[in-house]
């Protein structure tokens, strides 16, 4: 199938308003969290221009999906909301799903996920060792 630039447009400019909303998060939010200007991000959403490859793939990273489903060329239904993983993060968290997560902790989650595997380790021994030193003292 054949799709023109003004289609791709449209449907990234639909996916991106579809994902953002799915995880609560303002405009100004999904730009901070991709280091882009606000209007920018805005002009993606409004069709008026579309991100470049790179900036697809970092918004597929944060939202895990594809890009061809940003693109409109998958289907809708391989958006997954992220959840906790079990039933025992629900009772020791008081949380169930990201959405219970306040806008700060969303941004920093879709950061972290922007992160390679290597430096993820290292926020999590941050966070460890904050934990441990707030237990202990």
């Amino acid at each position: 199938m054949d799709y023109t630039n003004s289609e791709i447009r449209k449907s990234i400019a639909n996916s991106l308003k579809e994902l953002r909303e799915l995880y609560d998060l303002k405009q100004k939010n999904v730009s901070e969290i991709l280091g882009v200007d606000p209007a920018s991000y805005r002009n993606w959403e409004n069709e008026r221009s579309t991100p470049s490859i790179s900036m697809l793939y970092e918004i597929a990273k944060i939202y895990k999906v594809s890009i061809n489903r940003i693109c409109g060329l998958e289907e809708k239904n391989t958006v997954m909301k992220v959840e906790s993983p079990n039933e025992y993060n629900k009772s020791f968290y008081g949380e169930s799903k990201i959405t219970d997560l306040d806008n700060y902790e969303k941004q920093l989650v879709m950061q972290i996920r922007r992160l390679t595997n290597e430096d993820k380790r290292k926020v999590g021994k941050c966070i460890t060792d904050l934990l441990k030193e707030r237990e202990q003292g």
